[in-house]
């Protein structure tokens, strides 16, 4: 009988699918985004030819498969968390030129890791715990994890934890599961006996030192309860409540519009999925100085500032090369192909979400797009009609003039297609098996640095014009 515990986190989690896309294309293997047995292949093709309205109602059911008890927490250890994530380079000796840390920016990340030939090892842990809000309510979300958050935190003083709670963009979640977030403030003996075991001699830990904020409740002295995440919402919206979300919460039958936990002091702080709390990186720095590692930071503001990294450091990797790219591929969420990238040489660029920031961001960077270059499309199924969501037709409009492919969510169901779950990355990988262009070259963490330096001015400017 297999007496194995789930795993901790959700392998449709974050940095799941980072260190799993990561180890893969290490090997040069394509890894698909996420997992499923057979049954749920199945079940997933048969909603896919059912109205959309289908697929939302049944997904957020799906969710309170994969939900653990919350229960398994009583014994939780952090080394859990790591040792499922080390797994996943189990097969890979090393030594590596370098090793990346921090922020788990879904594609950037993924592509910035390959990008140095480099694993990646997370910051940032996500539990999906049974049990959510049905109606909204902010308070039964905080109760269902806050005194496990609050006894955890105290009893490991290397990381913070974070109550998660985005009724909107992960409404069609928060109703069944809630999400208790773990932050390290410090390094892990784990993260340090595998970088002295798998790290070459003088090699490089580049740390991805994600500035990303947001507002948050301190609930006790390393325990924190956000509201909202990123999108085309601010953190005050989400508490204070808007006409939008107003009209939002009364066709979602959501009995609070306007998140307030009471009673907790309301602070910025690090954004939960995406920002790197202080200590890890000085902890880190102070590890590499005293055993002769290379520490090179990249400190950038917001998530697509990543995402333009790493799209310029495969230029970079191309021109070294004496070519130009193949295409490009425009990825969202967690709905990204590394391997693909690295075995076309295709550019990367990575969108957070299908929210208005993000089409701005697009917009932004498609000038900078290759003519006469192919541009495939990956827009995510979030099964949640939100009010910042971008309207199909906008994403067509942006798009227009270039050669470009469709291949995930079909505008017939955008954005609850239950089939592009399963069968996003076929049309791209069926075209790379004619047009293989293997990225050969590598970068150093010094070099992906000094391109993150020289756009750093530019990337304020976009920064500032995608969040208007």
């Amino acid at each position: 009988m297999n007496t194995q515990l789930p795993q901790l986190e959700s392998p449709e989690s974050s940095s799941p699918i980072i260190t799993r896309a990561v180890a893969a294309g290490l090997r040069g293997e394509y890894c698909d985004s996420y997992i499923f047995p057979a049954w749920q292949r199945s079940l997933l093709g048969l909603l896919g030819r059912l109205p959309p309205s289908a697929a939302r109602f049944a997904i957020s059911r799906f969710q309170t498969l994969s939900g653990l008890d919350p229960a398994r927490l009583d014994r939780f250890s952090i080394n859990d968390l790591i040792r499922e994530r080390l797994q996943d380079y189990a097969s890979l000796q090393g030594p590596f030129p370098a090793i990346v840390m921090g922020a788990g920016l879904g594609g950037a990340s993924a592509h910035l890791s390959l990008a140095l030939g480099a694993p990646f090892l997370p910051q940032a842990f996500v539990t999906t715990l049974r049990g959510g809000s049905p109606d909204g309510c902010t308070l039964r979300y905080y109760e269902r994890s806050a005194s496990r958050a609050m006894r955890i935190a105290a009893q490991n003083r290397q990381l913070i934890t974070i109550q998660h709670f985005d009724p909107v963009h992960d409404g069609w979640l928060t109703r069944f599961v809630n999400h208790l977030r773990f932050k390290l403030i410090d390094l892990p003996e784990a993260y340090k006996d595998y970088i002295h075991s798998h790290l070459a001699p003088g090699g490089a830990v580049c740390f991805l030192d994600c500035r990303a904020q947001w507002l948050r409740f301190r609930v006790a002295e390393r325990s924190f309860f956000q509201v909202g995440g990123w999108g085309d919402l601010s953190p005050q919206e989400f508490i204070d409540g808007s006409s939008r979300l107003q009209e939002y919460c009364r066709q979602a039958k959501l009995s609070e519009c306007g998140w307030r936990l009471e009673g907790f002091p309301l602070e910025s702080g690090p954004e939960s999925e995406w920002g790197v709390e202080p200590g890890l990186g000085e902890a880190l720095k102070a590890f590499c100085e005293a055993h002769g590692y290379r520490f090179v930071r990249i400190a950038l503001p917001e998530p697509h500032d990543y995402s333009r990294l790493a799209y310029l450091a495969t230029l970079k990797r191309l021109e070294k090369e004496g070519r130009r790219p193949s295409g490009i591929l425009v990825e969202m969420f967690s709905q990204y192909d590394a391997t693909a990238v690295e075995r076309a040489g295709l550019l990367p660029l990575w969108l957070i979400f299908n929210t208005w920031d993000s089409l701005r961001f697009l917009q932004q960077m498609r000038s900078s797009f290759p003519a006469d270059r192919p541009v495939f499309f990956s827009p995510l199924s979030t099964f949640t009609l939100t009010p910042d969501m971008v309207p199909w037709k906008a994403w067509e409009q942006v798009l227009e003039g270039l050669d470009w492919t469709n291949i995930g969510t079909r505008p017939s169901h955008y954005p609850s297609d239950a089939l592009a779950l399963v069968s996003w990355a076929q049309p791209l990988r069926s075209w790379i098996e004619k047009n293989a262009a293997p990225l050969q070259c590598h970068l150093l963490a010094e070099e992906l640095q000094e391109i993150a330096a020289e756009l750093q001015p530019a990337q304020k400017r976009l920064s500032n014009e995608c969040r208007e």
